[in-house]
């Protein structure tokens, strides 16, 4: 998809009338809610849908973790790359339901990490620190100001622990908001102690296939109904949510929801004693009109808020008259502006809520009008040290009394801004665009821009560049800021990219050298000269130590490295090769630049240091065993066997239907494939069949709705187990027993003992088998702290004069962090019994 493609198609998108119509609809409350989650879609979309749509409620979502520890059902992307991935994907679903967005940890690397799946809230807070989530927490409070603070989840034994360490960090950050003592050096930043009113936890069970609540829910004190419908958007409040639910999409979200009854019941755990603990609404008690503030301020502002109010309602009423809402909203903005002139105590209690609602104001003013206001930056990323030239315009699609006071770009300090052409400040014509062009000067200090942000609110636009237009309306002063399009992203002068992404060398490899392809790129307008350099670690040696290279703007040239161990065999340990890049006669660390493009999100360009991760390990593998790989799309083993020195075959549909499986030793069939893979489904048969003939069938971890029917799918009967939670052990150092160790899987081409169980990470395994025929032999016994031991986590069982292993656990995890027992591992389970 071209960028213009995907801008025609977001325009289409997003009808004016529909735009209009959701951005009338906050101005009618005052009420603010937060909601708290652990992951990118864990917010209960559909509330948050009817709460702003049809309630008007400012909401925000906070969410803990990228979810770089998730699954990608959209592309390759891993780790802290899936992170900004689900960033991207995040603030489009945010957007939907026209939701501020808020992140608890803005590094890559930070310690609020998505670091696996955990049953323990303490283990969670323990990983991440207690206080830096509270904190976080408390800042984000303080910052929205919310009436209402609700956590997605309920902190019960069965549930998620990322899910229980949030609801219970976001209880404690309920007190400590509003206590002065608690964190102090937030008010060196403008914020002040704040108390929410009212604080709900869901009264609804968080169990399914994932997740098995121990507990009933709490009683639910009110229901918000979400199965109404709204008459403009042309959905209910659950669909729209699914709206939103749907740019999830590499977790798979997002599913048709037919119209009817739905709700989300709550229950009130904390709130005013004066309001009835039953409640037909979660607004009750609450100041929800910008008339029901009146209580608390002065006559005279309480007479403006009035006036405010009904210029709301007249603007309604008018909707969709854009000429007559346009005068009713210049009426509420010059009551809100008379109201906020009170200062003093005045502006202290409402000043925040009055300051937000001439922002919503100013936003459904401009689109009354058909105003379309651009900031056009380049397209592609910029170097540090180079310029760049944006474009901000305002096009006025309805005749009005308007005119430009003010066009500026808001950018970091010490980033020079000259302005290129302009048309002279006045009126704006109908049917006319105003613009003014701008060259941005980066320091060539300047850091990368980064993916991972605090917030992301569309009034309050922060990215590194923004621009304003500033206009008087029919007299009344109007600053609408916007974000540039793309996203201005800054990237180093030149990039390096290493193939491959990681290196294994085997014990016994012998002499022949890795090849280590470093790409470097040109990101400026002028031709660079530099060096690329790639250290050796102790105990190898790499040629030639340097290489320069010649670059044009925009090119590319690719550098080859040779790296063999410095004796006679290679040493065993771990290494990252990082390379250099020297510029001017300046090394620098080299850096990587990713572009992240989806059809489903805004590009994204990603900067972390280059690095090449190096693995010698003791491995024996017997290199003629050929090998035929089922891919799933959610693991790379065929690649990592590649890296051991074995001949792979990746198997297409005609592999699977027609082709000759007699000429592989050993199919290995990757995860979910049963589920993502039609053809493995329908040439199964033949499969089972290739087993019984001398075969040697691996099948990697599946759920139990990828399609995997424990009496049809595996040659013998074997049942996986669910909820999930239930079937995985979490703790990455969990004992393992062997309940066989002299089996032949267990004991060669390597023998697997405790050391090839050290240093695992991010967890066991999943999705671990709860029955299976006799014939299958459990290998390993493995448990979570204060749980049962599960012995389905590695099963095989000979079938006919072959060999059917079922393997839950995450071997390939393993692999990608380089961890020397998983090759082991896997070596042992592609071996053919007579072969080892």
């Amino acid at each position: 998809m071209t960028p213009d493609q995907r801008r025609l198609m977001e325009h289409a998108a997003r009808p004016a009338i529909a735009e209009l119509w959701k951005a009338l609809k906050p101005l009618t409350s005052v009420v603010t809610v937060l909601q708290t989650g652990a992951h990118p879609d864990d917010e209960t979309t559909q509330m948050l849908a009817r709460l702003v749509f049809a309630d008007g409620a400012r909401v925000a979502y906070a969410c803990a973790v990228r979810g770089e520890g998730g699954q990608n059902a959209v592309g390759t992307e891993a780790r802290s790359v899936l992170g900004a991935l689900r960033t991207g994907e995040m603030a489009r679903a945010a957007e939907t339901i026209d939701t501020a967005l808020y992140w608890l940890n803005e590094a890559y690397d930070g310690p609020i990490n998505d670091f696996g799946f955990s049953k323990s809230g303490p283990e969670t807070l323990a990983r991440w620190g207690h206080d830096r989530l509270v904190e976080r927490l408390v800042r984000v409070i303080r910052e929205e100001r919310p009436d209402i603070v609700t956590p997605t989840f309920l902190d019960v034994p069965g549930q998620h622990g990322h899910h229980r360490a949030v609801t219970q960090a976001t209880e404690e950050a309920f007190f400590k908001a509003a206590d002065p003592a608690a964190y102090p050096e937030h008010f060196e930043d403008g914020l002040v102690p704040w108390a929410a009113s009212k604080y709900y936890l869901p009264a609804w069970s968080g169990a399914g296939m994932a997740y098995d609540d121990d507990e009933p829910p709490p009683d639910a004190t009110v229901t918000v109904d979400t199965g109404a419908f709204d008459p403009v958007l042309g959905a209910t409040y659950a669909q729209i949510g699914q709206w939103s639910r749907a740019y999830h999409r590499s977790q798979g979200m997002g599913r048709w929801v037919e119209e009817g009854p739905a709700s989300v019941a709550l229950h009130r755990k904390h709130g005013p004693d004066a309001i009835p603990v039953e409640e037909s609404h979660p607004f009750d008690g609450l100041p929800v009109r910008l008339r029901d503030l009146g209580h608390c301020v002065d006559d005279v502002t309480a007479d403006a808020l009035a006036q405010a109010d009904r210029a709301v309602e007249a603007a309604l009423a008018a909707f969709p008259d854009g000429g007559k809402m346009a005068t009713a909203l210049i009426g509420l903005i010059d009551a809100v502006d008379r109201a906020l002139a009170a200062g003093g105590d005045t502006h202290a209690r409402v000043g925040p809520r009055l300051a937000l609602k001439r922002r919503q104001a100013e936003r459904a003013l401009a689109l009354a009008l058909g105003l379309v206001v651009r900031l056009e930056g380049p397209r592609e990323p910029v170097a540090a040290g180079e310029t760049a030239e944006l474009r901000l315009s305002v096009y006025a699609g309805r005749p009005a009394d308007m005119a430009i006071t003010e066009a500026a770009l808001a950018c970091p300090e010490g980033w020079p801004v000259e302005t290129l052409e302009t048309a002279p400040a006045g009126p704006v014509p109908a049917g006319q665009t105003w613009a003014i062009r701008f060259r941005l000067t980066i320091p060539a200090d300047a850091a990368p821009t980064p993916v991972y942000r605090f917030r992301h609110d569309p009034l309050r636009p922060e990215e590194p560049v923004t621009g304003r237009i500033c206009l008087s309306v029919a007299g009344c002063p109007v600053t609408l800021p916007v974000g540039a399009s793309p996203s201005l992203s800054v990237v180093p002068p030149v990039s390096v990219v290493l193939a491959p992404d990681g290196a294994v060398w085997p014990t016994d490899r012998g002499a022949e050298p890795v090849t280590v392809t470093v790409t470097a790129r040109n990101h400026g307008s002028q031709a660079r000269q530099a060096r690329i350099s790639l250290p050796a670690p102790e105990g190898w040696t790499i040629t030639p130590p340097v290489v320069p290279v010649s670059l044009a703007p925009g090119a590319s040239q690719a550098v080859v490295f040779e790296l063999v161990p410095a004796g006679a065999t290679a040493p065993a340990g771990r290494w990252d090769l990082a390379p250099d890049v020297t510029l001017d006669d300046t090394p620098r660390p080299g850096q990587q630049v990713r572009r992240i493009e989806h059809p489903h999100i805004s590009a994204l360009t990603m900067v972390t240091p280059a690095r090449l991760p190096l693995l010698g390990l003791d491995v024996t593998c017997d290199r003629s065993v050929r090998v035929g790989v089922v891919e799933g799309g959610s693991d790379r083993i065929a690649l990592w066997l590649e890296r051991l020195g074995l001949s792979v075959t990746r198997l297409g549909p005609d592999d699977l239907a027609t082709g000759d499986l007699d000429r592989f030793d050993t199919i290995l069939v990757g995860i979910f494939a049963y589920g993502a893979r039609p053809d493995l489904r329908g040439a199964n048969d033949r499969l089972k069949a290739w087993v019984m003939q001398g075969g040697t069938l691996v099948t990697q971890y599946h759920r139990p709705w990828d399609a995997w029917d424990p009496d049809t799918t595996p040659p013998l009967r074997l049942e996986i187990g669910q909820p999930s939670l239930r079937w995985r052990v979490t703790d990455e150092g969990a004992a393992v027993t062997l309940l066989a160790p002299d089996h032949p899987l267990l004991t060669g081409p390597n023998r697997i003992g405790p050391g090839d169980w050290a240093g695992w990470v991010k967890e066991r395994g999943l999705y671990f088998a709860r029955s299976w025929d006799p014939a299958y032999v459990p290998l390993v016994r493995l448990a979570d702290p204060g749980e049962a031991p599960l012995d389905g986590g590695l099963l095989s069982a000979t079938v006919g004069r072959g060999r059917h292993t079922h393997c839950a656990l995450v071997v390939h995890t393993q692999l990608e962090g380089l961890v020397p027992g998983g090759f082991r591992l896997l070596a042992n389970l592609i071996t053919p019994d007579g072969r080892r």
